[in-house]
């Protein structure tokens, strides 16, 4: 993670892992068709969903802890791009199918802003 200009922690993507809350806060909200849109996503990777489930875990985590005092794009971009990294090292995929990934990612970010 890392701070921004007034020093709040601010998850940079699925390669800091899970949002870890103290118990006096709320946890990461986002809208219910979320997690089965992110699964229907993931399912076009075709690589073995328990494999994928700390990646998927992390982004959904990432995803839903944006603030929404800040560009909810820029926060999203860095979900995606962290989401992007740590698969590419732990899956070797070709260009074609992490463009077509990437590309599926982005139109869901921006129902999910939409939605917010």
């Amino acid at each position: 993670m890392s701070d921004d200009k007034a020093g709040n922690s601010v998850g940079t993507g699925p390669e800091d892992g899970p949002v870890r809350l103290s118990s006096t806060e709320d946890g990461p909200a986002a809208p219910g068709w979320l997690e089965p849109e992110v699964d229907r996503v993931f399912a076009t990777l075709g690589l073995p969903a328990d494999r994928l489930r700390s990646l998927r875990d992390s982004y959904i985590d990432c995803l839903a802890s944006a603030p929404r005092s800040q560009d909810l794009d820029v926060a999203h971009d860095a979900c995606r791009q962290g989401l992007l990294t740590a698969l590419k090292a732990a899956f070797p995929l070709n260009d074609e199918k992490q463009q077509a990934f990437r590309q599926t990612l982005e139109a869901l970010e921006a129902r999910l802003t939409a939605d917010l």
